[in-house]
């Protein structure tokens, strides 16, 4: 009974900590899908905004 409360306190700790680290990206304009991406990557979609800027695109 007890390991099943410890159990229940991290899932809460850890879902109310990502829903801080989500209002605080909000709060500072970044784009929630990019929170761990560097704006690169070509599988993520939620960076979309950065693939016309010319620091992100390939050269020919």
């Amino acid at each position: 009974m007890i390991a099943n409360i410890v159990i229940i306190i991290l899932i809460i700790g850890y879902c109310i900590f990502l829903i801080y680290k989500a209002y605080k990206n909000h709060k500072e304009g970044k784009h929630v899908g990019c929170a761990g991406c560097s704006g690169n990557c070509g599988s993520c979609g939620g960076c979309s905004t950065a693939a016309g800027k010319s620091q992100y695109t390939k050269k020919k």
